[in-house]
């Protein structure tokens, strides 16, 4: 009896470690959910049936005798999934390919289980990015916010802030581009809330947000610069107003737009002029 609940206690460790991997950003809610428990209570029943079918077919995994039970339950509790998500055979159905064995009945009450843990996370996820996120300006503060973020981490790989960057690249100038802005700062709060979590990510917006709104508006910066100088090279206007290329972009084609800037030049030498209406 010993063994079986070890070896289902080490089974439910799994589920809860794959759970934790999965909601970083808010795993308590995941793992105390009614779903999470069922993904739990299933893992940890596969565990406890693994170890029955290995000591009734008598397999040793080539352990010696003192150590055969302690053995059979590391391997009932860690390989459990695995044995009961493989298939003895598969059968091709129309376009899809089924799997035949135990993974056909575990398979779709993990996928049920994970399910209803995601859209209960989903729904705690977007309710606390719009709160967060609630008028705070994507295009002026998307950059600010992502480098504010990465400092306050010690420890973040590559690859999950080049997910964030691609992410703000696409909501800026991808297929998302069109969204309205307070969209964009939704989901720029969802992607940054996976990686600092959401009570980091509250703190930060609201040490931002004074900042953001006191700064002058980015047309009101070029037009400053060029009511001085009247004329500026393309490259040291962008250099002189500090503004990231896109938005230096953005509002340079609105102000264009709208009169109250020109360019002239060669290609590579572009000159931006104030307009006498400006």
């Amino acid at each position: 009896m010993v063994s079986f609940v070890a070896a289902g206690l080490i089974g439910a460790l799994v589920a809860l470690a794959e759970l934790v991997s999965r909601y970083r950003d808010d795993p308590w809610h995941a793992i105390v959910s009614l779903a999470a428990g069922l993904y739990v209570v299933v893992n940890l029943a596969g565990s406890v049936s693994g170890l029955w079918i290995i000591k009734q077919f008598g397999w040793t995994f080539g352990a010696a005798q003192a150590g055969l039970d302690l053995t059979q339950i590391l391997v009932a509790g860690f390989g459990s999934s695995a044995l009961f998500r493989s298939s003895l055979f598969n059968v091709t159905v129309g376009n899809q390919v089924v799997g035949v064995g135990p993974s056909a009945v575990l398979t779709v009450l993990l996928s049920a289980a994970d399910r209803a843990v995601d859209r209960g996370q989903a729904k705690i996820r977007s309710e606390q990015a719009r709160r967060i996120m609630e008028n705070y300006p994507f295009e002026r503060g998307a950059d600010a916010l992502f480098q504010y973020s990465i400092a306050t981490l010690q420890n973040f790989s590559p690859t999950e802030t080049k997910a964030i960057e691609d992410r703000i690249s696409s909501l800026r100038s991808g297929r998302e581009s069109t969204l309205p802005d307070q969209v964009k700062s939704y989901l720029l709060g969802l992607a940054l809330q996976t990686l600092v979590g959401a009570k980091t990510l509250r703190e930060l917006v609201d040490s931002l947000r004074p900042v953001i709104e006191q700064a002058p508006p980015a047309e009101q910066v070029l037009l400053d610069i060029l009511r001085t100088d009247r004329r500026s090279e393309l490259r040291s206007l962008q250099a002189r107003s500090g503004l990231p290329l896109y938005e230096f972009s953005r509002v340079l084609e609105a102000l264009a737009s709208a009169g109250r800037v020109s360019l002239g030049g060669d290609p590579g030498k572009e000159t931006v002029f104030l307009n006498a209406a400006a």
